[in-house]
């Protein structure tokens, strides 16, 4: 690259291109806006990567959310204002125009790559959520499909980004009605403040709305419109409060100044494993946005000298890259995701630098056709000159034919399916205990102790069955192994909560297990009130506990526990598999099955078992159930064998599984009672 060439780049006034005198499609246009559209896409983009550095570029969305609330509320408040009204259709048509015929695009391209590239039962899901996009509506899916954003099984749809399109549609199918409400209340001529109080207060509410379903619904405050309502009226009040109050150069450059840094706070600080998201985290990049969007407003900053271009982050939203980025920003963002996701199923792209960079140009260059070949000439083509009516009507028989058609695709894949052999490994993921069909686990949801009974009422004896999802992992093998006619088998469980009496951060929750200690204390006093026969203990071996935690946490729970239970079995927490066990089986039916195995050797989970039974030689009647020779023989975990599928997932055993474990259980018990019978004879022979 030239001197000169080199030069331009930095310095847009070399080529007739900076702030104030680019090009504009609107006298409204903001460059400064175009360049945060593009750092929002690039935080996205390098989240999705798997980019070092860029773990919270999710953040990117909310930037998405501030800028559409900013824009879309200065369009219909000037236009009210002008006019007296505000030309609904219109602005519906508009919408439309712009943004569904790359969506149609993505979706159709996606959808055929996906049946050629993609096996069946992966397009199972693929088509349903595919359907629900086509008609703006994939967030309700994901939340209502409890598809976890940061969770493995959501990171393999190929249309879960859509589900922010789907949230911005929805805020654009009813804010504009809110203004016209608004301004019908107040006056055209009435106080502006007015307007800004009601759009605060519904920021507020949904902003308290987000904070409260954060905490028991997380997926909804995730996904849905109304919990991230509030960040659209962040944008909107930035517009209508600092419109006529525009800033100085110099309070300008020290604005943009905070709301980078806050951009850059919430790239550190949020992480999404261990960050209760949209919580209060959030506010980080949202005001991050608003600083810059009001910054960028300052008169006169564009036309400083050109020596002070790097001065503010403002001028660099301006530079020449950052502008095509932001141009095409809305195609790129609707390409990167099925490429990454269909092309991780043809080689590894997360982790390899060549892998990855070749990923990102393909999606580029699908988004750059996109934008060029049907973004821009139906947006300003003749299309545009149809009337509003007929656009919207083009628009939804256009959103129908298509969802229509996906739906009819995901109906044709579940035919398919019943007659083949992948469906059994369909199957496998929902191949649970029937305990979870009873209601029996509540998860985070409360600390409600609600336990479920199997057996004959009056049985002579009972057995227990107390852990998190691990433990309940096993409840096929003591309904196989206890004949329900002499026992009364008894289940209390919650999922990732352990039987460790220790405070435990959830990551998934973002915050204290708190429902967790409430229940397990209601759990070990319900039963301390009952005389137990045999008592089943079993949690994960994951949990971040130091030793002293382990030991000290059990100690304390077999403490309160062993007077009130004849015998206490502590369920050693199985190896895990080193890939999803039935994904893997569906991408490798027709390869070799060692590409669905993987070694036992996790020296955490070996350690937490050592730990875990030297507690039970404290006690005469608590017992070790070793569960590792069963699951992985010989240290080798099989996501199938002998025809069974073993995981459900990575981590977790299928029931059909753990129903034929019987003998081993069985073998152990019988081996714990007969030394425990011994040694009482012993212990009466020395008495005497």
């Amino acid at each position: 690259m030239s001197k000169l060439a080199f030069r331009k780049l930095l310095n847009p006034t070399l080529t007739g291109s900076h702030c104030m005198t680019i090009q504009r499609t609107s006298p409204f246009f903001r460059p400064d806006i175009e360049g945060l559209r593009a750092v929002a896409l690039l935080l996205v983009i390098g989240a999705h990567f798997s980019i070092p550095g860029f773990g919270a570029g999710f953040i990117g969305v909310d930037v998405f959310f501030v800028i559409s609330g900013y824009l879309i509320t200065g369009v219909l408040v000037r236009e009210y204002e002008n006019t007296g009204r505000i030309a609904v259709k219109r602005f519906y048509a508009n919408r439309l125009r712009r943004l569904l015929p790359a969506l149609i695009v993505m979706l159709i391209v996606s959808s055929l790559l996906g049946l050629w590239l993609l096996s069946p039962p992966q397009n199972l899901v693929q088509s349903e959520s595919a359907a629900m996009a086509a008609i703006w509506a994939s967030n309700i899916y994901f939340a209502f499909a409890d598809s976890d954003y940061f969770g493995m099984e959501a990171s393999g749809n190929v249309f879960l980004h859509t589900w922010s399109l789907g949230v911005e549609e929805q805020f654009y199918l009813l804010w504009p009605l809110c203004i016209f409400a608004a301004f019908r209340w107040i006056g055209r001529r009435g106080k502006k403040s007015a307007l800004a109080w009601l759009l605060g207060a519904i920021g507020v509410l949904s902003l308290g709305v987000c904070l409260a379903l954060a905490n028991t619904e997380p997926l909804l405050a995730f996904y849905m419109m109304p919990s991230r309502a509030w960040q659209f009226s962040a944008g909107a009040l930035v517009w209508l409060l600092f419109r006529q109050h525009l800033p100085t150069p110099g309070i300008a450059g020290i604005t943009a100044w905070v709301g980078a840094w806050l951009l850059v706070a919430g790239l550190v600080v949020i992480d999404s494993r261990s960050t209760i998201y949209p919580g209060m985290l959030a506010l980080l990049p949202t005001l991050g946005a608003c600083a810059l969007l009001w910054a960028g407003t300052a008169r006169g900053l564009h036309a400083a000298s050109p020596t002070r271009l790097l001065a503010s982050p403002s001028r660099w939203l301006c530079l020449p890259p950052m502008q095509r980025i932001g141009n095409i920003s809305y195609a790129w963002y609707l390409w990167h995701w099925p490429v990454l996701v269909i092309g991780e199923n043809l080689l590894p792209i997360k982790g390899d630098a060549g892998n990855t960079l070749l990923a990102i140009a393909v999606s580029l260059v699908a988004a750059m056709a996109t934008h060029w070949l049907v973004e821009n000439p139906i947006r300003y083509g003749r299309p545009a000159r149809v009337t509003p009516e007929w656009q919207i009507g083009l628009a939804l028989f256009a959103m129908l034919a298509l969802q229509v058609v996906l739906y009819r695709w995901h109906m044709s894949i579940q035919s398919q399916l019943v007659d083949s052999n992948d469906n059994v490994y369909v199957s496998a993921v929902s191949d649970l205990p029937v305990i979870y069909q009873h209601g029996c686990d509540d998860w985070y949801s409360s600390a409600d102790l609600k336990l479920c009974e199997y057996g004959e009422e009056n049985a002579a004896k009972t057995a227990v069955l107390l852990g998190d999802s691990i433990g309940a992992q096993w409840f096929p093998t003591l309904a196989a192994m206890l004949d329900t006619r002499q026992w009364k088998i008894i289940v209390l469980t919650k999922s990732s909560c352990p039987i460790v009496d220790e405070p435990f951060f959830y990551e998934r929750i973002g915050r204290e297990f708190t429902e967790c200690e409430a229940w397990r204390n209601k759990a070990i006093t319900w039963l301390q009130h009952r005389h137990i026969d045999r008592l089943f203990i079993g949690s994960t071996a994951s949990y971040a506990f130091t030793d002293q935690q382990w030991v000290e946490g059990t100690h304390r729970v077999l403490a309160r526990l062993t007077p009130h239970a004849r015998a206490v079995y502590l369920l050693e927490a199985n190896p895990t598999l080193g890939v999803h066990g039935p994904q893997c089986l569906m991408q490798n039916s027709d390869k070799e099955s060692q590409a669905c195995s993987s070694s036992t050797n996790s020296p955490r989970y070996t350690h937490v078992a050592s730990l875990l039974k030297g507690t039970t030689s404290v006690y005469t009647n608590v017992h070790w159930l070793e569960t590792s020779s069963v699951v992985c023989p010989a240290g080798q975990c099989d996501a199938i064998r002998d025809g069974v599928i073993v995981f459900r997932d990575a981590q977790h055993l299928t029931a059909s599984f753990t129903a034929r474990a019987t003998p081993h259980f069985l073998q152990q018990i019988r081996h714990h009672e007969q030394a425990a019978t011994t040694d009482l004879r012993d212990a009466e022979n020395t008495s005497r």
